[in-house]
């Protein structure tokens, strides 16, 4: 609702977990397992411990089956590959191939019933972790089906901002030049929303406005706008407790200081987005970093 918008998004949690408590004292269990959807999204998109949300996705997905509430159950699957992509450090053939062989079932699934919103949460969170695992090919092809199957949807997932903001930084992250970048006709939709959003709410959407800044500046060449602006992007996130989206913002930080020969600069935010990860609970994506860095 709009106080998901206007107050800080985990202030929700503990309402929407009383809500799920009252539907399944009342026997109102669609009540309960909408609640219990919401719980976990605004969970994940505001960086609650993915080790925490873990433990309630798997609460939840057992009460799920128990009741029959398989709509319900394949929402909640999309954002426990999301978490366990993040968690998950490990090069093991056998869990590899069981999480693919999941991840190819609910897709066709979905499909086979044409289920939009199933599909559109699939392309979100997907591409959500695709960008922070650094597969921006993979994380824009996904996009543009979601937006391509969005036409046809009379009401989409804006996730507080978080669906924008995303979109946002994947358009940019394929973008190597700045003609690319100011011909990215989606990039000024974006924008454009972001500046609502932040108008709304300032606490979700403020430090994810400024990485976006950040971002413009440092493909355009404006090195101490670009500069500015991550520093504002980190001081914000970590103000509003959007510490997974602080550790991007130094992540993306230390990308920039690491293009202009800052390389010390670009050590320091690595380590700093290295423990954030960690903090989150996104032992993978810890690791991921660790092995991608050139230091």
């Amino acid at each position: 609702g709009i106080f998901g918008w206007i107050r800080k998004l985990g202030l929700n949690l503990e309402h929407l977990l009383v809500g799920y408590q009252m539907g399944m004292q009342t026997g109102d269990i669609q009540h309960a397992m909408f609640n219990a959807i919401q719980h976990i999204k605004i969970g994940f998109i505001s960086g609650q411990n993915l080790i925490e949300l873990e433990k309630k996705v798997l609460m939840f997905g057992k009460e799920m089956t128990e009741y029959n509430q398989m709509t319900s159950y394949q929402l909640l699957l999309t954002i426990k590959q999301a978490v366990t992509d993040l968690i998950l450090s490990t090069n093991d053939p056998a869990v590899l191939n069981r999480k693919n062989i999941e991840q190819k079932s609910l897709l066709k699934q979905a499909l086979d019933s044409n289920k939009m919103a199933l599909l559109s949460d699939m392309y979100i969170y997907g591409g959500v972790v695709a960008y922070i695992f650094c597969a921006f090919d993979l994380a824009l092809a996904l996009v543009k089906k979601r937006q391509e199957m969005e036409q046809s949807m009379s009401r989409t997932s804006l996730l507080y901002g978080a669906t924008a903001f995303y979109d946002g930084l994947i358009f940019l992250a394929k973008a190597h030049t700045p003609t690319e970048c100011e011909e990215i006709s989606e990039m000024s939709s974006i924008m454009s929303k972001m500046e609502r959003f932040v108008q709304i709410g300032k606490h979700n959407c403020e430090h994810k406005m400024f990485l976006l800044e950040a971002e413009i500046k440092g493909k355009m060449g404006d090195h101490d706008e670009a500069s500015r602006k991550y520093e504002m992007a980190i001081a914000a996130a970590g103000k509003s407790q959007f510490f997974h989206e602080q550790a991007i913002a130094y992540e993306r930080a230390a990308d920039f200081f690491l293009r202009i020969n800052e390389q010390k600069k670009a050590s320091h935010y690595y380590g700093k987005a290295h423990n954030l990860y960690l903090q989150w609970g996104a032992q993978g994506k810890a690791d991921h970093l660790c092995k991608n860095i050139p230091f």
